[in-house]
């Protein structure tokens, strides 16, 4: 039976609550890493039987988007806006921007992956990093842009989620590849991973803090 921590250890924290509330406003660290807590939502420990298998490049998107940050160059989006308005004016309906993205975005992961990788291995790795990449950009960088919305608008959102991905594609393999080993060694040991919202989560403490300080926010915490 799945049981939350909130339920285990709710009476245990009555009186400790409030203090450990000051302690995490405090200048001290997150425990659990770079996740946020307005961001956790559902959150799961996995453990041994299974839970290596979420150690794929689609559960790092959340946190390498946190580390690689380089800003789209402008001679990529002005070379894609152009591209898409031009695709775009001629039916502006038919036009889906995070459809539009995702699929320009991955159609380039292979020509950019042979410029950025050595070898089979390190390009079939670098694509599958590139892809998940492009869904989660795209889908950040499209949201609140409507159907309804212009060319230039639909467009324009679709090209900086496209040209993100291009412009943190390096970064974004050594992440991959960095988390993949961190996930798996987690997943080898008692303590387990944890996943929120279906995202890897490289804690930067204890896996027992990291659970407490989730506690403190209210979010619960399945294993």
């Amino acid at each position: 039976m799945r049981r939350t921590i909130a339920q285990l250890f709710v009476s245990a924290f009555t009186f400790a609550v409030p203090l450990l509330v000051v302690s995490s406003a405090s200048a001290q660290p997150n425990p659990c890493g770079n996740l946020q807590a307005a961001a956790a939502g559902q959150c799961e420990i996995r453990t041994s039987g299974g839970c290596e298998g979420y150690c794929e490049p689609v559960q790092f998107t959340a946190e390498c988007s946190g580390r690689c940050t380089g800003s789209a160059e402008a001679s990529c989006t002005g070379s894609c806006q152009a591209d898409c308005e031009g695709e775009c004016n001629v039916d502006p309906g038919s036009l889906d921007c995070e459809g539009s993205c995702t699929a320009s975005c991955k159609a380039n992961c292979s020509a950019n992956c042979s410029a950025h990788a050595n070898g089979s291995g390190a390009r079939a790795e670098c694509e599958s990093s590139c892809k998940a990449s492009c869904d989660g950009e795209c889908n950040v960088s499209c949201e609140g842009t409507p159907p309804s919305a212009s060319c230039e608008a639909k467009c324009e959102a679709s090209c900086e989620g496209e040209c993100k991905v291009e412009a943190n594609i390096d970064c974004n393999v050594d992440c991959t590849s960095e988390l993949k080993g961190g996930c798996e060694v987690q997943c080898s040991t008692p303590d387990g991973a944890l996943f929120c919202n279906g995202q890897y989560v490289d804690i930067a403490g204890t896996m027992e803090e990291c659970k407490n300080w989730l506690l403190t926010q209210g979010i619960d915490v399945e294993f």
